[in-house]
C-alpha cells in the first residue's frame, strides 16, 4: 500500500478536541480569578452566581488554584480571596496593585522620618513575603530583597499581621508551634508567643529584638482594608546601636501612624 492509498481521518484532529477541554477549565479559571481579585473575599456561592457556573466546577477549580496558591479561602468565614501567587505573577505590573501605589510613599516617608529602611510584607503561611521597600542611605542598614521570605514568628510584620488576624488564622499558625530557634531571643513556645501577640494589640505594634538577626531590630504596625482584615504590616528595620531601647516607643509610634495611613488610603475605618 502507498502512501497516497491511506485514507485521512474525516472531521477535526482528536489532538485539537482533547486540548479543549483544558483550554475551556484555563478561561474558566481565570474568570474565577479576576473575579476574585476585584473582590475583597468572595463566597463559593456568590462567585458560582456571578460567572453562571456549576459549585461543584467551580470548587474544583478554586482548590486546584488553592494548590498553586493563587487563591486562599479563610477559615473564619469561608470566603475566597487573592492569594500571594497571585501577586508574585502580576509584580511585573507592579502599578495595578493598590496596596503598592498606596504603599510606597508612605514607606518613604516612613525612612526618611526615622533613618532607617521602611518596610512592606505579607503573610504566605507561615511566612512573610517583603513585597516593598524604601533602603535608607546609611551604610548599615537591613536589605529585604522584594519576593524574599521569613518565617513570621522572628520578624516584625509576621508578628504583627498574626496579632491583629482573626482568632481562627491565629491559632492555625499557633499550632505550628514549637518554632525555629534563630537567635537566643527568638520565641518558640505558644505560651510566650500567645502573651507577645496580646502585647503587640495592646500597645497597636511589633518589635522584634534581635530574634532573627544579632545586631537587628525591627518594629512592624498592621495595614487594614477597608473590611478592617489586617492584610499587611509596615516595618522598619536597622541595627540595635541605631535603634536602642530608648526609642523603641518612638519608632514604634511613628511606624504605627505610618500603618494607619496606609489603612486609611485603603478605607479601612476608625475601630480598625
Amino acid at each position: 500500500m502507498s502512501a497516497t492509498d491511506i485514507k485521512k481521518p474525516r472531521g477535526r484532529p482528536r489532538q485539537t478536541a482533547i486540548e479543549s477541554a483544558p483550554a475551556k477549565a484555563l478561561d474558566k479559571g481565570l474568570s474565577a480569578l479576576r473575579r476574585i481579585a476585584e473582590s475583597d473575599g468572595i463566597s463559593l456561592n456568590d462567585l458560582s452566581l456571578d460567572l453562571e457556573m456549576p459549585l461543584a466546577t467551580l470548587h474544583r477549580l478554586l482548590l486546584t488554584l488553592e494548590s498553586h496558591g493563587f487563591v486562599r479561602q479563610s477559615k473564619s468565614d469561608a470566603t475566597w480571596s487573592i492569594g500571594i501567587e497571585a501577586f508574585r505573577v502580576g509584580s511585573a505590573f507592579p502599578r495595578a496593585a493598590k496596596l503598592l501605589s498606596i504603599a510606597r510613599p508612605v514607606l518613604k516617608d516612613l525612612a526618611l522620618k526615622t533613618g532607617e529602611t521602611a518596610n512592606l510584607g505579607v503573610i504566605d503561611q507561615s511566612e512573610v513575603i517583603f513585597i516593598a521597600q524604601h533602603e535608607t542611605h546609611h551604610a548599615i542598614r537591613a536589605f529585604f530583597r522584594p519576593g524574599s521570605r521569613s518565617s513570621w514568628h522572628s520578624s516584625g510584620i509576621g508578628k504583627v499581621i498574626v496579632a491583629f488576624s482573626d482568632p481562627l488564622d491565629q491559632r492555625s499558625q499557633l499550632e505550628k508551634a514549637p518554632f525555629e530557634q534563630f537567635t537566643q531571643h527568638t520565641l518558640v513556645q505558644v505560651d510566650e508567643l500567645i502573651q507577645e501577640l496580646k502585647r503587640i494589640r495592646n500597645v497597636g505594634y511589633a518589635f522584634d529584638q534581635e530574634e532573627r538577626f544579632i545586631g537587628m531590630r525591627c518594629i512592624g504596625a498592621p495595614v487594614f482594608n477597608s473590611n478592617n482584615q489586617v492584610v499587611a504590616g509596615i516595618s522598619i528595620s536597622g541595627p540595635v546601636a541605631r535603634m536602642s531601647d530608648d526609642l523603641i516607643v518612638q519608632l514604634g509610634q511613628e511606624t504605627a501612624r505610618h500603618g494607619e495611613e496606609i489603612s486609611k488610603q485603603l478605607g479601612a475605618g476608625a475601630d480598625s
